[in-house]
């Protein structure tokens, strides 16, 4: 039951991103102006062949097989990190996991991954990234967040996981 409640986290959150870069394939001008969705947040479609912020982008098929195998490794480790793990801390590895099993497939079918919502104040844009990258940075904030919960005196990590 715990590995297909998981696996089922994983796909679920995985095909939300998905869904939602197709929708932005289909609805939004590749490259074209930023339109306002949320006061802080526009639509702009953009393809990211490197990792965050466009970092290591490779141009040969060698370069780009290495960077989905690693992908795909750091994918398999943060899903055997939350299948192990417990409360919380489960809760945030699934998280990443989903993010990086949908930016992994996508980059797999397309060559490079969607990104088509745009943080900005005022003028000033200085990301895009998709649904994938919040699953990524919200679990990231949660497992910052279990580490810096301070144990009560007496209970161990997997007492203090569950009780979170």
């Amino acid at each position: 039951m715990r590995a297909a409640l998981l696996a089922l986290l994983i796909v679920a959150g995985a095909t939300l991103d998905l869904a939602t870069k197709a929708w932005a394939r289909a609805s939004l001008e590749p490259y074209g102006a930023a339109s306002d969705f949320l006061p802080f947040v526009s639509l702009r479609l953009t393809f990211n062949h490197g990792i965050s912020f466009s970092m290591f982008s490779f141009d040969g098929d060698i370069g780009k097989a290495v960077l989905l195998a690693a992908t795909g490794l750091m994918t398999l480790v943060m899903t055997g990190w939350a299948y192990v793990s417990q409360g919380w801390q489960r809760t945030a590895l699934t998280l990443i996991a989903a993010g990086a099993l949908g930016n992994l497939l996508d980059r797999a079918l397309r060559g490079s991954v969607t990104d088509f919502l745009g943080l900005h104040f005022g003028e000033w844009y200085p990301f895009v990234f998709n649904v994938a990258d919040i699953w990524i940075s919200l679990g990231f904030i949660g497992l910052i967040v279990f580490q810096l919960k301070k144990p009560e005196p007496g209970l161990s990590s997997s007492e203090l996981s569950h009780k979170l």
